[in-house]
């Protein structure tokens, strides 16, 4: 049942911010339409969008399978509105995980983590996971950050129905968990999560001692941006480059905050470290999946303020002052992200007619839309 934005909780929110609250009260405030992008899935989710906005990628499990597989698939459009999604095209194996597929932003290469080569089938299955009113993380440690340059000529070569085997250049290898990765704006740098620097001795069994890294977009000169105990991860540029959005657990209490840094390089332009760090959200609230605006300035996220089972889609701005609700469905709305033209938002959520995790979009109307920042 969805709960209703009462005085009380607006009150509670505010606290939360440390600012004011500017909620709509439905969707159709904040969307002129909604359209269900996948279907026939066990499951999908996370879906970016290429630069160009002609292609998604984003994970699925497909029926009689039980790990996440990557897919690419065409926008669908019809003058100014996307009407859907082509047929999708496998490029990772089966009896493989897979997860955190993102475009370069020229279109040349595509990136995902996958346990190719690695899979250990004895290992928990990855992903966010809620337990009773607590959340685990799993981290197999055969997850590799996979490249694959020229995608669209070899998945016009291939028989879509049969799908293609991309997972063929790993840019890290190690026995530990990478994944969670990203391009910059321009395309030279890869952040990422890992944990392969965590101490054994200070890592709770239960989550995860994982930290930020970047790296040159072919895999060289990996550094560490975080040191923080606990887990940090999800991290994404912003549309100039020079900051950072990303979730952690400072805490060691299983609740996400949304966190926001300044991004350092040095003279070649390599990210070295982050600055001014700022914490976005409070309290006793799960908060993840953070996305920046198109503007640069807002960041869209999930929220279980309404309900540990029914996860809502929030906007906030870069100073923690303005928050707005945009999603009133019930079950979880999570993973959202906003397209590069800034018109459109995805993400992926329990509202289809099976109550399966699908992808869906929106597009937002004039209040919630924005004219995309200049990239670095």
């Amino acid at each position: 049942m969805i709960v209703r934005m009462t005085s009380c909780f607006l009150a509670c929110m505010c606290l939360l911010l440390n600012g004011c609250v500017q909620t709509p009260r439905s969707e159709a405030d904040v969307f002129s339409s909604i359209t269900q992008l996948t279907s026939g899935y066990s499951r999908a989710g996370e879906a970016y969008f290429s630069h160009d906005m002609q292609w998604v990628i984003f994970q699925a499990t497909p029926t009689g399978e039980t790990q996440y597989a990557m897919f690419v698939a065409r926008l669908l459009k019809q003058g100014d509105d996307v009407t859907g999604i082509g047929q999708p095209i496998r490029i990772t194996p089966p009896g493989t995980r897979n997860t955190c597929g993102y475009f370069s932003p020229d279109g040349v290469s595509v990136i995902f983590a996958s346990t190719k080569g690695k899979e250990d089938p004895a290992e928990a299955s990855s992903g966010y996971q809620r337990q009773g009113r607590d959340y685990r993380w799993s981290f197999p440690a055969g997850m590799e950050i996979f490249r694959a340059d020229g995608w669209q000529a070899a998945i016009a070569a291939t028989e879509f129905s049969k799908g293609i085997d991309l997972a063929q250049h790993a840019i890290t290898d190690n026995n530990a968990y990478d994944a969670e990765c990203a391009f910059s704006a321009d395309g030279k740098s890869i952040v990422f999560a890992s944990n392969r620097d965590a101490d054994p001795a200070t890592t709770r069994p239960s989550s995860a001692d994982l930290d930020l890294y970047a790296m040159r977009a072919d895999g060289s000169n990996p550094v560490r941006l975080t040191t923080t105990p606990g887990y940090d991860g999800g991290p994404f540029f912003s549309p100039d480059g020079r900051r950072l959005v990303y979730r952690s657990d400072r805490m060691n209490n299983n609740l996400l905050q949304i966190f926001i840094a300044d991004v350092v390089r040095n003279a070649s332009g390599d990210v070295v470290s982050l600055a001014n760090e700022k914490q976005l959200t409070r309290g006793a609230n799960v908060n993840w999946g953070p996305y920046w605006h198109a503007d640069g300035r807002q960041i869209v996220f999930s929220c279980s303020a309404i309900s540990h089972t029914n996860y809502e889609l929030f906007v906030v701005d870069d100073q923690a002052k303005h928050l707005s609700r945009l999603t009133f469905a019930a079950g979880a709305d999570i993973l959202p992200v906003y397209s590069p033209d800034g018109k459109y938002l995805m993400w992926t959520s329990q509202r289809a007619t099976d109550k399966t995790s699908q992808l869906f979009i929106g597009k937002l109307k004039a209040r919630f839309a924005a004219t995309p920042a200049r990239t670095r």
